[in-house]
């Protein structure tokens, strides 16, 4: 039994300490956006377990929650991804992108549009983290301030507070 498991040891080791392509890494930046934006368009926060750890898996309750406390869904749809570096540790991988996204906020039951539609661009990070085995994302960060097309939110706040930023990270 042991000289079974000592094959299948070995071969979990040696993949938690492969490295990750960009083809992979965009693949999981990919995966991670389709999740979340779906998450965000059904209000529904356990659609994003699959992709995320704890820390953001947090974040995500609290600003989806919040969206559907105000009877609004977010209907998101990724215009285009570049990943512009990848860098990997036994524990971390750091993948940083350069996005545009195009937003627009609609009334849950209906589906009416509320506000202005944005057009954004981003510079990210990326922060995943191995758990149980899967590189799930744990954090993401503004690399460089958004450039958000709309200036308002349909209650009024301003658009970098939506977006959780008020000055961008370099980390």
């Amino acid at each position: 039994m042991i000289s079974r498991l000592i094959p299948l040891l070995a071969g979990a080791a040696l993949a938690a300490c492969q490295q990750v392509s960009t083809e992979q890494a965009t693949a999981l930046v990919e995966r991670y956006n389709e999740v979340v934006s779906e998450a965000y368009r059904r209000s529904d926060v356990k659609l994003v377990d699959a992709v995320v750890g704890p820390n953001e898996g947090k974040k995500l309750t609290g600003l989806i929650g919040v969206r559907f406390d105000m009877g609004l869904t977010l209907d998101s749809h990724l215009l285009a991804l570049e990943v512009t570096g990848v860098e990997q540790t036994d524990r971390e991988l750091r993948v940083r992108t350069r996005e545009r996204w195009r937003y627009r906020d609609l009334k849950i039951r209906s589906g009416d549009p509320v506000g202005e539609e944005s057009l954004d661009t981003y510079e990210m990070a990326y922060i995943f983290k191995r758990i149980d085995g899967a590189w799930l994302v744990d954090e993401i960060r503004f690399t460089a301030p958004p450039k958000i097309g709309r200036k308002t939110a349909p209650w009024g706040t301003t658009a970098n507070v939506l977006h959780g930023v008020s000055a961008p990270t370099t980390q």
